[in-house]
């Protein structure tokens, strides 16, 4: 093994939990150990989502985290740090972390940020919950570089955002799933998207072979990830040997706005049309140089959701094999 990419959430804390226990032999109860109160390590060791009140996640201890990259380097392994969660919750389905919760990160988080009180540029204002997360977690990154070389050297990469906005493409108010809700990824301002599709866009009419961005509410995913690369690459972990592997999942996409090509069947469901999409995001968004030296491009893709991989509990025709049945399974798969 040389290489592990390790989830995370957004909620990181700087108390070590060894502090949650306190041994004594002069304790009142005589039982040589007291714990710390409830409130205490609520305040310690959780986070409170800004958009769901209910909502406390647990904290990842950074000494943890560090003491792992340690272990990692001692071994000779390279770990990319995947921001898998975001306060609200960036995606529909249990990994979001706040399921069955409806997500609130574009809607409550990007939206006032990026719509509303937005930077020059088109960039986000400076308040901008998600984007300060990163970009706080880059400078904790590179200051490590200085103050504890050895995790420094544990780390391989970092992953801003697991499968923004997943199943976007199918949660969007439309039949036929939540039709009585309004989608979880606005689009951008009608003129924030215009400026922002001529500049990925720019020079292709003179080059028709290649395939342009489309319109749609995946733009503000891509926003939101262009703003992720510009903090990396004004960062020094590029100069440092670190890369930024860039998650993307083709169910961002409703199927309407992919471009309609003349491709070969999809290779076990994979979308080719979306891999174009996404590869013309990229090929705007990062140059040669970036791309050949720091700048990854992380498709995600689920070859069980694909008709030629999926199974079911009750097998065909709702699947190619049944759950059940491992001899099948195993033939299919």
């Amino acid at each position: 093994i040389q290489y592990v990419r390790v989830p995370l959430s957004w909620c990181l804390t700087d108390h070590d939990p060894s502090e949650l226990v306190t041994k004594g032999d002069d304790l009142d109860d005589n039982s040589g150990v007291v714990y710390m109160d409830d409130d205490e390590v609520k305040e310690k060791f959780t986070c409170r989502d800004p958009f769901h009140d209910d909502v406390y996640w647990p904290a990842v201890p950074r000494i943890y985290l560090v003491n792992f990259l340690r272990s990692c380097a001692e071994h000779d392994i390279g770990a990319t740090l995947d921001v898998h969660t975001y306060p609200g919750g960036t995606s529909i389905g249990t990994f979001s972390g706040v399921w069955p919760r409806y997500s609130r990160f574009w809607t409550h988080g990007d939206v006032p940020a990026t719509d509303g009180g937005g930077g020059e540029g088109g960039h986000a204002a400076d308040d901008d919950v998600g984007r300060t997360l990163l970009r706080d977690f880059i400078g904790w990154l590179e200051s490590l570089a200085v103050d504890d070389p050895m995790a420094f050297k544990g780390v391989r990469a970092l992953s801003p955002m697991n499968e923004p906005a997943h199943l976007a493409g199918l949660y969007n108010g439309e039949k036929p799933i939540r039709t009585d809700r309004e989608t979880f990824l606005p689009p951008l301002p009608p003129d924030m998207a215009r400026e922002y599709l001529s500049t990925l866009n720019e020079g292709l009419d003179s080059e028709p072979q290649l395939t342009r961005v489309p319109d749609g509410n995946h733009l503000r995913v891509f926003l939101w990830l262009r703003d992720a690369v510009d903090a990396f690459r004004a960062s020094t972990l590029p100069s440092l040997g670190k890369e930024l592997h860039v998650n993307v999942h083709e169910s961002v996409f409703p199927n309407d706005v992919l471009p309609k090509i003349m491709v070969p069947p999809p290779d076990y469901g994979l979308d080719t049309a979306s891999m174009r999409v996404f590869g013309a995001w990229w090929r705007a968004s990062t140059t040669a140089q970036e791309r050949s030296s720091w700048a990854v491009l992380d498709v995600h893709h689920y070859h069980a959701w694909g008709p030629q991989c999926s199974g079911s509990v009750e097998g065909f025709p709702a699947g190619r094999y049944a759950c059940s049945d491992a001899g099948a399974r195993d033939e299919v798969l």
